[in-house]
């Protein structure tokens, strides 16, 4: 029977060894992980969102520099001062086209703003019948060329639909 306690003290001493060995390579991994790791962590998420901010950076780039070339494009697409009969004459063949009458075309240029840009204010009279006026309208909101419409007053005269019309439109100076 002593034998028998002596063997399990032994095997006990050695369980304790290996319970004490674990414990202080479990301490000694926390205090790695401690260490190591977590100063890790918190740089690995300081650089996720340093890597965020520099993509929101790099998308607004890429956005600003279409938008330049956009508006570069539609500069380059504005008329000079020597389109203007062109344009009027596009306005008043469309009106004609949908047999409308057209009085006289008044414009007035505004001095000239910033790069060159003018704007080009007009009045624009048409009379005919409403489904005509009604097709202007919307030939002239859908054209392809840089025109608004700032401001349209109908009337009625004798069956006819009066329509006095003011159109703007921007303009390169020379």
């Amino acid at each position: 029977m002593k034998q028998k306690t002596l063997d399990w003290l032994r095997l006990n001493n050695r369980l304790r060894t290996a319970i004490l060995i674990v414990g202080a390579l479990l301490f000694v991994n926390l205090l790695v992980c401690l260490i190591f790791l977590m100063p890790g962590a918190e740089k690995l998420k300081e650089r996720e969102r340093r890597y965020v901010e520099l993509r929101k950076r790099y998308s607004e780039a890429v956005m600003f520099k279409k938008q330049k070339e956009a508006l570069a494009g539609l500069k380059a697409s504005i008329p000079t001062q020597k389109d203007i009969p062109l344009l009027v004459k596009y306005l008043v063949q469309t009106a004609k086209r949908l047999r409308l009458s057209v009085a006289s075309v008044n414009y007035d240029i505004s001095r000239p703003g910033r790069e060159g840009i003018t704007v080009l204010s007009f009045s624009f009279p048409a009379e005919g019948t409403y489904p005509s006026i009604k097709q202007f309208i919307y030939e002239i909101e859908t054209a392809d060329r840089l025109l608004a419409i700032e401001g349209m007053d109908l009337g009625k005269d004798q069956g006819r639909v009066k329509l006095q019309m003011k159109l703007m439109s921007y303009v390169k100076g020379e």
